[in-house]
């Protein structure tokens, strides 16, 4: 069925005449306008607290590589210890694998976790951090190192 008046096939029309140029700059000004915008949001990084964090010490007490030789993840047992006068939070950590000759493998960053929110721990007292999954590493991770980066205040 034809209706008349109503092409059935009509050009697109054009809603900005600009010149091939600009056109071609344009999606390289946007995509270096919103990419910052989206990767560097809301992240706790940006939110720890380095006056916080002279005060608290971290240990790994204990660790091992969980996962079926595809995805490899080590479980970490921490103890931190809190001996500022408020709670702190999002304990964020860096960490780095090495094989067993000391090669550099992998590293990465983890924020301490309890039932899937980040863990606080109490003014002035110390606290076990257990079945953390902190990342995914090489089958040939034999040695871990884990540094504090950061907290924040509760």
């Amino acid at each position: 069925m034809h209706l008349e008046g109503i092409p059935i096939i009509a050009p697109a029309k054009r809603l900005l005449r600009l010149p091939g140029w600009l056109r071609l700059l344009l999606p390289v000004v946007a995509l270096f306008v919103i990419l910052p915008l989206t990767t560097t949001g809301c992240s706790p990084e940006l939110l720890l607290d380095p006056e916080l964090t002279k005060n608290v010490r971290l240990e790994l007490l204990d660790w091992h590589v969980s996962g079926l030789w595809v995805i490899n993840s080590p479980v970490c047992w921490f103890r931190v210890y809190n001996y500022n006068n408020v709670p702190i939070t999002d304990i964020t950590i860096d960490y780095q694998t090495f094989d067993f000759d000391g090669k550099p493998l992998d590293k990465g960053t983890y924020t301490l976790l309890d039932a899937g929110e980040p863990s606080v721990v109490h003014a002035n007292s110390p606290k076990n951090c257990v079945e953390q999954y902190i990342g995914i590493v090489s089958l040939e991770s034999d040695k871990l190192s884990c540094t504090l980066k950061g907290v924040r205040g509760k």
